[in-house]
């Protein structure tokens, strides 16, 4: 999911939206949407767009961490509100991925926290600027919520070297290995929030936990494709090759993850029109013409065998049986 606040954090900073994501080869619709969800590919294409265009160093850093960052989403809101910077990683961690394609992995003893950039689906995290803006927005938000400077003592890349303004930030302490981690000193983590406001949080956790419980219901490539096919159909597309357009990926890479997942593009289709075709008939007088054109056949009578092996029933006789 992407927050729809990119768009003014993006304008604020003087980059040109729509030259973005003509650069991350994404709709320029992108941002009008109510809801905004990319793939980890196309999310690390916007970010990598970003870095590109942005004008400097020192204004990249500044998108990571600008006055009002905490307040950018309510996930990074409700761990701004937390008791300490080790709640914050902790609660960060729960609903990171609300925001990102990355997880947290924590680890943690006496003396120090230590947190792993992990790419949602196990591969390289394929954006420099990600990690960079993400290490610098962590050190930012406890910084900001302590209200004293609090500089990691470790910090790994599997980047050859960061921008300056981003290693400053760091405290200079960062060298290239096979993981993107910081690590804090304990101590400075159970530093008191000055931000930590347990009524907000009762009032956002509810719903963030929503969010996050309907995102596990089917947060599957195979689920995407559908939503795509979903808008599409009532279009006249229906090809492998317009989902691809829609998903901003190549046919290959969508066979490819929809195979991973045990499935295939004819089997989802199949699924779509069939949703769509039974809710057509239970909640309108279409005919059968009408909707055979709606869900992307060429003639009736291929839908109307389809339809036959969905669910061993005429068209007549499931829409009588619906309206009984």
């Amino acid at each position: 999911m992407i927050d729809g606040q990119y768009k003014q954090l993006l304008s604020q900073h003087g980059l040109n939206v729509a030259q973005v994501l003509k650069k991350a080869q994404l709709p320029e619709s992108l941002f009008l949407k109510h809801q905004i969800n990319l793939t980890e590919e196309a999310y690390y294409r916007l970010m990598n767009a970003i870095s590109t265009l942005v004008p400097d160093a020192q204004t990249a850093l500044e998108l990571a961490t600008g006055d009002g960052i905490e307040s950018f989403s309510a996930p990074i809101y409700a761990a701004f509100c937390s008791e300490n910077g080790l709640k914050c990683i902790e609660r960060l961690s729960e609903y990171k991925l609300l925001i990102g394609p990355v997880q947290y992995q924590i680890t943690s003893n006496d003396d120090k926290v230590t947190l792993t950039l992990v790419s949602a689906s196990g591969t390289p995290i394929a954006s420099q600027f990600f990690v960079e803006g993400e290490f610098a927005f962590l050190v930012n938000l406890i910084t900001k919520a302590t209200q004293q400077t609090i500089t990691p003592f470790v910090v790994t890349t599997t980047f050859e070297h960061l921008d300056a303004p981003f290693e400053k930030l760091l405290g200079g302490h960062v060298t290239q290995a096979a993981t993107d981690t910081i690590a804090f000193r304990k101590r400075d983590l159970m530093r008191p929030f000055i931000s930590d406001n347990q009524p907000i949080l009762n009032y956002l956790e509810p719903e963030l936990n929503k969010r996050l419980s309907e995102l596990e219901i089917d947060d599957s490539f195979s689920a995407q494709v559908r939503s795509a096919l979903a808008e599409l159909l009532p279009a006249g597309e229906s090809t492998i090759e317009d989902a691809a357009r829609k998903l901003n990926i190549g046919k290959r890479t969508l066979q490819r993850n929809l195979h991973a997942e045990k499935t295939s593009f004819q089997k989802q289709l199949n699924s779509v029109r069939e949703v769509l075709a039974k809710n057509y008939l239970q909640t309108t007088q279409f005919s059968s013409d009408e909707i055979a054109f709606l869900i992307g056949y060429q003639g009736v009578n291929s839908f109307l065998r389809a339809f036959s092996a969905w669910t061993g029933m005429t068209v007549s006789e499931y829409r009588k049986q619906a309206q009984a």
